[in-house]
């Protein structure tokens, strides 16, 4: 990576890219911006911009909570999200 290549030239320093710090916030200001200037736009469109607006914003909703979810899910150890099959891992094969 770049960052890693300049952090390693430059002794004792180190850069926070991608992972963290401000530069990670900077980032998500950037994007939520543009986000809420695209809502903006598509606003303006007579006759069903709000309806756009309002179906955009439902599909974000949506995600954000599926992708909780999701996560919670992950963390749980629910079956069907790494390989196993739903059987207890001491369980043997079953008989049928």
């Amino acid at each position: 990576m770049i960052g890693q290549a300049l952090a390693a030239r430059l002794p004792g320093a180190r850069l926070a890219l991608g992972g963290g710090g401000l530069l990670h916030w900077i980032i998500r200001l950037i994007i939520w911006r543009e986000l809420f200037r695209l809502f903006r736009y598509l606003w303006r469109i007579p006759t069903f911009g709000p309806y756009l607006c309002v179906l955009l914003g439902l599909v974000i909703i949506g995600l954000l909570v599926w992708q909780q979810r999701w996560r919670a899910s992950r963390q749980r150890g629910r079956p069907g999200d790494g390989g196993t099959d739903g059987h207890q891992p001491g369980s043997g094969p079953r008989d049928w």
